[in-house]
């Protein structure tokens, strides 16, 4: 019979941590600015190379996208094809996410409320 060892339960725990995804961000029935970074602070990868899973639901349609900053320069991803998220319905996108990124979010339209927004960060992604 084989036992395991103090370093084997401790790797165990290791890959146990790592298989559960950390929240980065979280927002529930706020109203947001238009054209401005909806997270207080922008969120960096705990463990990168990673992904990033965004879930989102506005209560009004609006144009979705995600600012990434490397430190050098800054880029914005819009998510649906740059195509309006339909009103009251969930979204969930899936983001890379590399060491240097800090990410924040924004939206096009005045006088949204995001219904539902959660950010988790997925350490060991699969689809």
């Amino acid at each position: 019979m084989v036992t395991r060892s103090d370093r084997d339960n401790r790797n165990a725990r290791q890959v146990t941590r790592k298989a559960i995804p950390l929240e980065k961000a979280h927002i529930h029935d706020t109203a947001i600015v238009v054209f401005t970074d909806f997270l207080e602070d922008d969120i960096t990868p705990s463990d990168p190379p990673c992904l990033f899973r965004i879930m989102i639901q506005l209560d009004a349609a609006a144009v979705f996208w995600a600012e990434v900053d490397d430190g050098t320069t800054e880029v914005n991803l819009e998510f649906n094809s740059g195509v309006e998220l339909v009103a009251g319905t969930l979204y969930i996108f899936d983001m890379l996410v590399n060491e240097d990124d800090n990410i924040n979010f924004q939206i096009d339209q005045q006088g949204i409320t995001i219904e539902k927004f959660i950010v988790h960060e997925v350490l060991w992604a699969t689809q």
